[in-house]
């Protein structure tokens, strides 16, 4: 029975890790939970669909312009390590909030 109880506990704690996420006035914070291309660049979701409070539309991907090569590389290294990761933002007109920074999570 006690193995039982701590398997559950042990669960509970890997999930809570898993989809945290901490959002800040120009940042969101977590796991990369889905990425993909569009002819701009790349697109970027967090956790459960997170986005920074400075995102101010109601689309939950953030873009990765095309240019910015080093980011994108960064990003699917991130994403393909499974590692968590802050994304800072800027507001854009153009319906994606703009990624201005990628900094792997050192958790």
């Amino acid at each position: 029975m006690k193995l039982k109880s701590w398997s559950l506990l042990l669960s509970y704690f890997l999930f809570i890790t898993c989809c945290y996420a901490e959002i800040g006035p120009s940042y969101v914070v977590g796991e990369i939970s889905n990425i993909t291309s569009i002819d701009n660049g790349i697109l970027v979701r967090i956790g459960e669909n997170e986005t920074p409070d400075n995102c101010t539309s109601s689309n939950v991907w953030m873009e990765i312009a095309q240019q910015k090569t080093a980011m994108t590389s960064l990003i699917l290294t991130t994403w393909a390590l499974g590692r968590s990761v802050v994304i800072y933002t800027a507001p854009s007109s153009s319906g994606y909030c703009q990624v201005t920074q990628v900094d792997p999570n050192e958790v």
